[in-house]
């Protein structure tokens, strides 16, 4: 697990594709005997774990937040086909949202990433869409997204643990900026 920690911190050259360098946090559990070493991990890239959400007359200004929503967990699990040369990874991301006190009951709609990644090159990445409320008079939120399968087909040279999923929120240069200004890298 520790190596693949260190390739996915290679990933890291990637930062201008992904917006992030660092990860924040990987977690991964793994189903079948058989695959159990053989799965991609799965990480949160630590620069856009968290997204800050604005009011558009005061993009960037702290006063001018109006939530926060943060990733917290992503876990994987996978089934392994060695014939196929596939690993179909199941992921499961947790959230937390946060506001100031007194609003009322609101939806909201935020993107996030999905990225591949093998030795520190990207191949792939799909944006996704969560969608979470906060209840009225509720300053916290949870929620919690699950992409349920994402095929990974691995060369001939590669196993399917040579491969890393990375996760985290699909930021505006503002966001980005405030994150870092903020020194909101972690939950």
């Amino acid at each position: 697990m520790k190596s693949r920690l260190i390739d996915v911190a290679l990933t890291c050259a990637l930062a201008g594709l992904l917006a992030g360098c660092s990860v924040y946090d990987s977690v991964s559990s793994y189903i079948g005997s058989d695959s159990a070493s053989k799965c991609p991990d799965a990480a949160i890239l630590a620069n856009t774990a968290s997204l800050p959400a604005f009011n558009p007359s005061a993009e960037g200004d702290p006063s001018g937040v109006i939530y926060t929503i943060a990733m917290t967990d992503v876990s994987s699990r996978c089934s392994y086909d060695k014939s196929e040369r596939t690993a179909d990874t199941r992921l499961k991301i947790e959230l937390r949202a946060q506001r100031p006190p007194g609003a009322g009951e609101v939806n909201y709609r935020v993107p996030y990433y999905v990225a591949v990644t093998s030795g520190g090159e990207l191949l792939d990445k799909k944006l996704f869409w969560l969608e979470f409320t906060f209840p009225a008079g509720a300053v916290t939120t949870d929620a919690e997204e699950v992409i349920e399968s994402e095929v990974v087909k691995f060369a001939k040279d590669k196993m399917p643990y040579d491969y890393h999923f990375l996760v985290g929120f699909q930021l505006t240069k503002a966001q980005l900026e405030y994150n870092k200004k903020m020194g909101q890298y972690a939950p």
